[in-house]
């Protein structure tokens, strides 16, 4: 019954249907009890995983992984496609053909006559598509309506900012930014010195929703510095792990002095 999709694809199209159907015959009855019970939630869930290693891997230039992570990626998003026909929300040509229309619809410089030179017209146009044509206008009285709910904070800082800044309510040049973080840090200061546990929590988040702006000015996502920062701390402690143990150095409070400079050599080895 299954001979079909145990054979390589010979092409794209066949490929995605190949993996389409195999994710059917996982939920089918008497299929995989794991893949069973999976759900829209936690298909989700694993999506987000997943873009993280094949960010991992655009990030170490890592060819192999990139290709493994992305199709775990169409995994998760095929899973959500077959769960929501499953039951019967609606079947994945439609929202295929649905982003296809919208991707059509708002790139009237490509499938129309509209003309534009640079990637901030495109996004100009883009938003006057979505706003006159679409009717996707935001309500008066709910301004961050399109910014859900579930983002993570930092996330969420991220698109409220973006938000701010399509009604202009944003810093000239980035040197405002940076003396706004600055501001902010001391202000941290002070609600050190204050001892105030609830202040010093209301300052810090003041803080790194500044340094979230500065992200943002400079056109870098947030998530992803900081991702790629826990990425270099990991292999960097990893490093001084690893020569502690080589030179007989227990990793504790009482060797503190001996991991600092265990940890300035792994930052040279770099």
């Amino acid at each position: 019954m299954y001979e079909d999709y145990l054979k390589t694809a010979p092409d794209f199209v066949s490929s995605i249907d190949r993996l389409y159907t195999i994710i059917t015959i996982l939920r089918a009855p008497g299929g995989c009890p794991w893949d069973r019970i999976q759900t829209n939630k936690s298909a989700t869930i694993s999506l987000i995983d997943e873009s993280y290693e094949y960010l991992d891997g655009i990030l170490k230039n890592d060819i192999p992984s990139e290709r493994e992570e992305i199709g775990d990626v169409m995994i998760n998003v095929f899973m959500n496609l077959y769960i929501h026909e499953e039951h019967k929300d609606f079947k994945p040509e439609e929202a295929v053909n649905e982003v296809c229309d919208k991707l059509i619809r708002r790139h009237p410089h490509v499938f129309g006559s509209e003309k534009v030179d640079t990637a901030s017209e495109v996004l100009t146009l883009w938003n006057s598509v979505k706003e006159n044509v679409e009717g996707h206008k935001d309500k008066a009285e709910s301004f961050f309506s399109h910014i859900p709910s579930s983002l993570p904070p930092l996330e969420e800082s991220y698109e409220i900012q973006k938000k701010l800044k399509k009604v202009g309510f944003d810093w000239p040049d980035v040197t405002g930014v940076i003396e706004k973080v600055e501001e902010e840090l001391e202000e941290v200061n002070e609600a050190i010195a204050d001892g105030d546990e609830d202040h010093i929590e209301m300052e810090l988040g003041d803080l790194l929703f500044s340094v979230v702006n500065l992200c943002r000015f400079m056109k870098i996502r947030p998530n992803v510095a900081l991702h790629r920062c826990n990425e270099k701390v990991k292999a960097r402690f990893q490093k001084l792990f690893d020569m502690a143990k080589e030179r007989n150095i227990p990793v504790d409070k009482e060797h503190v002095d001996e991991m600092n400079e265990l940890w300035e050599e792994a930052k040279k080895q770099e």
